[in-house]
């Protein structure tokens, strides 16, 4: 034990004091970090903790006793422990791609088999199995308009990696043009361990290499798989460790090498176990996983999970609800999955699309009833989304429709991402979004923007054309402010004369008011006198004509004055209206003016007839 401390002491545990160990021993014996009953220390822990505190503040306890628990720490093999290998810089970079991977309502497109995988698929529908098959087939996989819409992730075979599309952009970039993130596939071949029927993935050895030279070409993150199947006897519990371990080793080179580790540990369908036999299966694949990632030190925060849906065996003789499978499948992850994972991508595990979104679809349903779930739940299918369109190959002499694949692929993605969100409805496809519309879309936006751009030319030479004028009002400004000062001492005077204006203004409104109260008098006494004017012609010459119409007018006089008077007294009865209300008013004075008049009517009267009687006589 003393050789080996000696061997991982700094150089600075020379200087240390003995003073200082005895502190450090002290600080030791009551850390929680201690193992077992005993007191007694060797003389090199003792100096590693002195050497942990530095030469500064060598009597703080505090200080002490957090580098006596790190140095503790460190060598208890826990050098990793959640990321602390990791720079921030690195950490930050790691959580966003998983942030971007797990975006609500989208999911992974997994395009990672391998040549010969991809050309037994080939072989069955009759195309032959070559790079430039593959190659178009995979274009038209990452560069069907629209499926940015619908896909966060696309996992990468290696040879796949380094292909190009038509215009000689390299596969990832392209994909990254899209929105998509590139990931790659680094495990080799499916290794049975002797003695089991269990297996392991090659592929540890020269994984850091790998994984350096795939991010250069492009990959943000990368997957691993890693098979076992519920049997009889199986899967052992060697062989569960064994896989688990390989899976956490395999996150932590990832992460060191800055690509995000996608962790699959795949439980196949294969078998006749029930739906509570998957549950305990899951569980204790999952639990195991997890206390291997964090023994190894992977920073948990900068991984994603895909996985098998919790499902029975193919050969299973109970039938279960996607509502219990479901069910059983959030019982899981509730019970083992830590809430540091962002996200979890199910693979569709030889299912139908429409099987696999019918699952995907209840477990998003209980996850919103049930709540306390806060991982983002989606796809990570090849097979569910790969096999309706490998059909359509059939009986086309060997070509590749790619029109007619691309139109369905983009179906399909629309039944996934309903899915991932819990709105799918079986027998009734969702609407497709194609990229096309979505850009047209913003384009209608931007088309104001565009005029407005267009304008501001305009509103450039305006304003050039304004600029001598606003120079010479600026040279003006000076002019104005002298006259402007020139006149203050007569607007002084002003404001010294309005109180004396005001003053003489209040003295006559008294006789205002009074010659507007005599207003109305001298207009009607002025319309009377105007009147009186016009009627005395005609006064006179009735004068003249009476004696000749006198006998007549007696005999006619009630209906002629009757008629002759109705259309005048009409047409004056409106233009006297008002005249009429301030005749009321004089009516008393009119009165008595008439009382007096009388007896000189009726003298006139009578003096024609002293005519007649005076003709008569003569």
């Amino acid at each position: 034990m003393d050789a080996f401390v000696a061997s991982r002491l700094p150089a600075a545990t020379t200087s240390s004091t003995p003073q200082h160990a005895a502190t450090a021993a002290t600080h030791l014996r009551q850390s929680p970090l201690r193992q077992g009953g005993t007191a007694s220390l060797t003389a090199g822990v003792l100096l590693a903790l002195c050497s942990a505190r530095g030469a500064g503040r060598p009597n703080h306890p505090r200080a002490a006793r957090r580098r006596a628990e790190k140095v503790v720490r460190h060598m208890c093999h826990r050098n990793c422990h959640g990321g602390e290998h990791l720079s921030p810089e690195r950490k930050r970079e790691l959580e966003a791609i998983c942030e971007k991977i797990a975006t609500p309502g989208k999911g992974i497109t997994a395009t990672d088999e391998g040549p010969g995988t991809i050309g037994d698929r080939f072989e069955k529908v009759g195309v032959e199995n070559t790079e430039e098959h593959r190659r178009i087939y995979r274009q038209m996989l990452y560069e069907t308009p629209g499926i940015n819409n619908y896909l966060s992730a696309a996992i990468l075979d290696p040879e796949t990696m380094y292909q190009k599309d038509d215009e000689g952009v390299p596969f990832p970039e392209a994909l990254e043009k899209r929105g998509i993130i590139p990931g790659v596939k680094p495990h080799l071949k499916v290794y049975e361990l002797p003695g089991t029927k269990d297996t392991v993935m090659q592929g540890l050895d020269s994984l850091a290499v790998r994984c350096r030279e795939y991010k250069a070409a492009g990959a943000k993150f990368a997957k691993w798989r890693s098979p076992l199947q519920i049997s009889r006897f199986g899967p052992t519990k060697m062989a569960i460790e064994a896989n688990m371990n390989d899976l956490a080793r395999y996150a932590l080179i990832c992460q060191d090498e800055g690509l995000v580790p996608i962790v699959e540990p795949d439980i196949v369908m294969k078998g006749d176990h029930d739906l509570e036999t998957a549950v305990a299966v899951n569980v204790e694949v999952q639990a195991t996983l997890y206390k291997a990632m964090l023994d190894h030190g992977v920073y948990m925060e900068g991984t994603i999970l895909k996985t098998n849906l919790v499902n029975p065996g193919l050969s299973c003789d109970h039938d279960y609800s996607v509502e219990e499978i479901a069910v059983a499948n959030m019982m899981v992850l509730r019970r083992v999955m830590p809430t540091a994972i962002r996200g979890v991508n199910f693979l569709s595990g030889g299912q139908s699309l429409e099987g696999a979104a019918a699952r995907l679809n209840a477990l998003n349903k209980v996850k919103k009833r049930l709540g306390r779930m806060p991982w983002n739940i989606s796809f990570s299918w090849s097979w569910a989304l790969q096999a309706p369109l490998l059909n359509i190959c059939k009986g086309q002499g060997g070509k590749i429709p790619l029109k007619e694949m691309s139109e369905l692929y983009l179906q399909e993605l629309a039944i996934a991402s309903a899915a991932a969100q819990g709105t799918y409805q079986e027998g009734f496809p969702p609407d497709v979004i194609r990229e096309d519309e979505k850009k047209d879309a913003e384009a209608k936006k931007d088309e104001p923007k565009k005029e407005e751009k267009k304008e501001e030319p305009k509103k450039d030479a305006e304003a050039k054309k304004e600029e001598p004028k606003k120079e010479e009002e600026k040279k003006e400004e000076p002019k104005k402010d002298a006259e402007a000062k020139k006149e203050e001492p007569k607007k002084e005077d002003e404001k010294k004369e309005e109180p004396k204006k005001d003053a003489e203004a209040k003295k006559e409104e008294p006789k205002k008011e009074e010659e507007k109260k005599e207003e109305p008098k001298k207009d009607a006494e002025a319309k009377k006198d105007a009147e009186a004017k016009k009627e005395e012609p005609k006064k006179e010459e009735e004068k003249k004509e009476e004696p000749k119409k006198d006998a007549e007018a007696k005999k006619e006089e009630p209906k002629k004055e009757e008629k002759k008077e109705e259309p005048k007294k009409d047409a004056e009865a409106k233009k006297e209206e008002p005249k009429k209300e301030e005749e009321k008013k004089e009516e008393p004075k009119k009165d008595a003016e008439a009382k007096k008049e009388e007896p000189k009517k009726e003298e006139k009267k009578e003096e024609p007839k002293k005519d007649a009687e005076t003709q008569k006589a003569a």
